[in-house]
């Protein structure tokens, strides 16, 4: 019997098979009260199976559908985040803008202030970093009529100037260089001397009697000789006065006006004007 089923399985499995839809095609023409006890057999023996299916495959549609939404949320999210850096850079642009007419502004109240009729704003593209001077590049030259020597000037004060040209760009030697010299005199006191160029940060008030009144704190401005730079541009501020016991002279440090670390647009003037005494007004 045993060796008959074996020989036959795969036909008694396709029979019984074959037998089950009809019996639940059976089943299910007729009211439950009317249920064979083949019928409960057959019920409980799919009941489970067609449990399995079920939630089988609504597992399968459940996992579709969520990678399908995680599929469209990772999509959404991309584009929302590509937005999020075109905002952000727009924002970014903006404000960079803002603060750029802040400083043209500053420029311009300054041009009025010091009444200087002809300039040419360029902007910085380069520092020196070489030994040989403290100098910057800004992007205007010959073609911009920049000469040799032409004063360069900030809203803050003195830059320095001009030490050579290109067609298209040119080299500004900066007050703390040491080759620099600019004619200055004591707000306050109008102490009179030559400021050059010290280190990196700083320079020197030289050629001031011992017994001249300065102090720190007190402001430098331009003395309008040397044909270069207009009268009273602020240079400097005193940061350090150190008087000898012995001598003619005493030694001054000076703080430079222009921030040279955050320079990023400068006047040139061409020809020098005459400038009023004080910047911007008096001064206490």
């Amino acid at each position: 019997m045993i060796k008959y089923i074996k020989e036959y399985r795969f036909y008694i499995i396709l029979f019984l098979f074959l037998l089950i839809p009809v019996i639940a095609l059976d089943t299910s023409t007729r009211s439950p009260r009317t249920y064979r006890f083949y019928d409960r057999i057959i019920v409980a023996l799919t009941s489970p199976l067609q449990t399995a299916i079920t939630w089988s495959l609504d597992q399968i549609f459940s996992s579709f559908n969520n990678y399908l939404y995680l599929w469209h949320t990772r999509k959404d999210n991309s584009l929302l985040l590509e937005e999020n850096r075109r905002l952000l850079k727009a924002i970014s642009n903006l404000k960079e803008a803002q603060q750029e007419n802040i400083r043209l502004r500053k420029l311009l109240n300054f041009q009025d202030a010091f009444q200087l009729e002809t300039v040419v704003s360029a902007r910085v593209i380069a520092k020196d970093v070489s030994t040989e001077f403290r100098a910057i590049r800004i992007d205007r030259g010959e073609n911009s009529g920049i000469r040799k020597d032409m004063p360069v000037l900030t809203n803050e004060g003195i830059v320095g100037r001009i030490l050579r040209t290109s067609h298209n760009t040119s080299d500004v030697l900066t007050i703390v260089d040491p080759l620099s010299a600019v004619d200055a005199i004591d707000e306050r006191s109008r102490a009179h001397g030559v400021v050059e160029g010290y280190t990196e940060e700083s320079s020197q008030f030289k050629f001031t009697l011992r017994t001249d009144d300065i102090q720190p704190g007190d402001i430098l401005i331009s003395a309008g000789q040397g044909g270069i730079f207009p009268k009273g541009v602020p240079v400097g501020t005193v940061s350090k006065v150190n008087k000898k016991r012995f001598g003619i002279t005493q030694e001054v440090e000076v703080h430079p006006s222009v921030n040279f670390a955050r320079l990023e647009e400068v006047l040139i003037v061409k020809p020098m004007i005459a400038a009023p005494d004080t910047y911007g007004g008096s001064r206490d």
